[in-house]
């Protein structure tokens, strides 16, 4: 099936990068996205990087989602050696989620159906790789923290065939799944006294994930609760290997 995307474009300019306000539009539904284009005048193809954020980023003002762990990110991978990238910020709603799940439970059951706001992610992804040849398909990557961390999980799981890497932070998902990803990277990053989403969690994920893949990583951080985030998103060693990996 062909998937339609609706971009509608406000352009802003900076120095090294194009930061485009746009909205993914698929099947009646919008979803606010921010896209930022650092140094794409550049021969080559560029990789490209997803970042999922959480519950409190939530809304439609189309910022939000900018302001949290996001500006450590880009500063990292700068740091760490990628110069030409794009990014995707897309914003969920205030009453939905990236993945319906309870954040404090321990385990649960990936539903048969993502999210309405997930569904459009998706396809709006789908949509670029089918469309453009300015991506890197080979060096496609994705990050999300709390509710974007579950988001992470599920998503890598529904499409593991996408992403060279991904980076769970403080989040979960289903390990009945985990036998689907033999393909992408994990990094997964937890604080052991998170008191709102279960270090346990990507524990259990990470373990499972193991069974089916040699290159997943957890990086627990022990005295931290749930703002692991700009913590992890700081650790330029891990940054680097994270956008090294080349999907095969």
């Amino acid at each position: 099936m062909k998937v339609k995307l609706l971009l509608i474009c406000l352009l802003f300019f900076a120095e090294t990068q194009a930061q485009q306000a746009k909205f993914l539009v698929s099947n009646g539904k919008k979803l606010p996205l921010q896209e930022f284009v650092v140094n794409g005048d550049y021969e080559a193809r560029l990789p490209f990087i997803l970042f999922l954020h959480g519950a409190g980023e939530r809304g439609s003002d189309n910022l939000a989602q900018t302001k949290v762990g996001l500006p450590v990110l880009m500063q990292t991978l700068k740091a760490a050696g990628l110069e030409h990238y794009v990014l995707w910020a897309p914003q969920c709603p205030s009453d939905q989620r990236w993945t319906d799940v309870d954040w404090k439970a321990i385990e649960h059951t990936m539903k048969k159906n993502p999210t309405w706001p997930m569904q459009v992610l998706m396809n709006g992804i789908d949509s670029l790789v089918l469309n453009t040849r300015m991506i890197d398909t080979t060096r496609m990557y994705i990050v999300g923290l709390s509710m974007g961390g579950y988001g992470t999980w599920e998503y890598i799981a529904r499409q593991p065939y996408r992403f060279a890497g991904a980076m769970p932070v403080c989040g979960g998902g289903d390990i009945a799944q985990a036998k689907n990803n033999s393909q992408t990277g994990v990094w997964a990053f937890h604080g052991k006294a998170d008191n709102v989403v279960p270090y346990a969690n990507s524990v259990r994920m990470v373990n499972a994930t193991k069974k089916v893949n040699t290159n997943v990583h957890l990086i627990s951080y022990p005295d931290v609760k749930h703002d692991s985030w700009n913590k992890a998103f700081a650790e330029k060693k891990i940054v680097r290997d994270f956008i090294s990996t080349r999907k095969k």
